[in-house]
């Protein structure tokens, strides 16, 4: 993966309250790219006191859902509909997830990412695509 990430004060470009309840910060977000970091506490780990799986899963989609929508009009919503994760080393510590589009289609995007833990290692690789949708779709109905 490349680094292409600037040095801005980066914004969400989607308001998920699961982001907040986990503490997800949101460190770059920029043309297709972004990255997530998340503090370590006890109650996202495992019985090993590792960062959980379904903890690095909702981070990898966080960033790759991120770096799609950095390639979008806020008019539309971003959907994801396929995740396939590679666990390759337990995740310690504060880890952080680069997420990067790897192929942008008019309502499809492809994208990979890489969660590295604490020490720097690189403890998952992950792949995914998103929907691109209007946010009508996503309305309420009666």
């Amino acid at each position: 993966m490349t680094d292409k990430i600037r040095t801005t004060v980066p914004q969400w470009r989607s308001s998920v309250p699961l982001y907040q309840h986990l503490g997800f910060q949101l460190d770059a977000l920029d043309d297709g790219c972004s990255q997530v970091r998340l503090s370590f506490q006890p109650h996202l780990g495992n019985t090993r006191g590792d960062v959980h799986g379904g903890t690095v899963a909702a981070i990898i989609d966080a960033a790759m859902s991120q770096a799609v929508r950095s390639l979008v009009d806020t008019a539309m919503g971003v959907a994801t509909m396929n995740m396939n994760i590679n666990y390759l080393a337990p995740a310690r510590g504060e880890i952080v997830c680069k997420g990067q589009v790897i192929k942008r289609g008019r309502s499809i995007m492809f994208t990979e990412a890489e969660v590295f833990g604490e020490d720097g290692a690189l403890a998952c690789r992950a792949s995914g695509s998103y929907r691109i949708l209007p946010k009508t779709v996503y309305a309420k109905k009666p």
